[in-house]
């Protein structure tokens, strides 16, 4: 079976296990990638919620706090941010919507600017405002919309009440729609604060990308089907890097390839 065969049954079966609460199946974990708890059919609690309900207006629960946080390193210790490519609900999304992308062409400097956008919402949505103001990210996110708010009002159409973060919830969740539409993984580059959580354990994974930068011969396939924009053969490690293996299928000289320690 092909590579991304494999990840793509990976991806789907993720999705699946989130949604056992058809069969009404409670887990009560946290994911290990962004999912929605309000989905009628969860399985789990959305890890960046559990973390604002822990320090929700100053009533700080550490156990609460680090239960997330403690589940997702340990994974990402692992495989770093392969959490996001191969079993993220969201990254199978936007799998599909990166075949109609409309333009893939940002300044690099702007590019690289726009990356550090997530570690904002994690710190400032998902930890600072939701401990002095109550909860922010899970109140607009537009993932909590698309497998939340969207299937409870249609299941529930005749006594759906809209709450009053509907309709800015809405527009993010639109603008969410045109970002993963124009942009490839955009919200995996710029927004996503659990990728931020993850980002950095690319540099310490037990498992990650690999290129034998001496017999590269610079053809840059890999670059171009990378979906996070990343610069493959000279990456080392990126915090980009979701563990695909588009690259690692593209290279026709066979030299890149997932490893395992340093």
């Amino acid at each position: 079976m092909r590579l991304q065969m494999k990840r793509l049954v990976s991806q789907i079966t993720s999705l699946f296990l989130a949604n056992l609460g058809l069969f009404r199946i409670k887990t009560g974990f946290c994911y290990p990638f962004l999912y929605c708890h309000a989905c009628p059919y969860s399985t789990a609690g959305c890890p960046l919620g559990v973390m604002e309900h822990a320090i929700y207006k100053g009533k700080i629960s550490l156990p609460l706090f680090l239960y997330p946080i403690l589940t997702i390193s340990t994974l990402a210790t692992m495989i770093g941010r392969g959490i996001c490519g191969w079993l993220c609900p969201i990254g199978l999304l936007q799998k599909l919507t990166s075949r109609f992308p409309v333009s893939k062409k940002i300044h690099p400097n702007l590019e690289r600017k726009l990356r550090y956008i997530k570690y904002v919402n994690l710190v400032l949505l998902v930890i600072v405002m939701p401990h002095f103001l109550g909860f922010m990210f899970t109140d607009i996110c537009p993932i909590g919309f698309l497998v939340g708010t969207i299937p409870i009002g249609l299941i529930n159409y005749d006594i759906f009440v809209p709450n009053p973060f509907f309709f800015p919830a809405l527009g993010i969740f639109i603008l969410f729609l045109i970002l993963i539409l124009l942009v490839n993984r955009g919200w995996c580059r710029y927004f996503c604060p659990l990728g931020a959580l993850m980002a950095p354990f690319n540099k310490i994974s037990l498992i990650h990308v690999s290129v034998d930068k001496e017999r590269c011969v610079h053809c840059n396939r890999c670059v171009e089907v990378c979906p996070m924009g990343i610069d493959v053969p000279n990456m080392d490690r990126s915090t980009e890097c979701i563990l695909c293996g588009r690259c690692i299928e593209a290279c026709p000289e066979g030299i890149i390839s997932y490893r395992v320690g340093r």
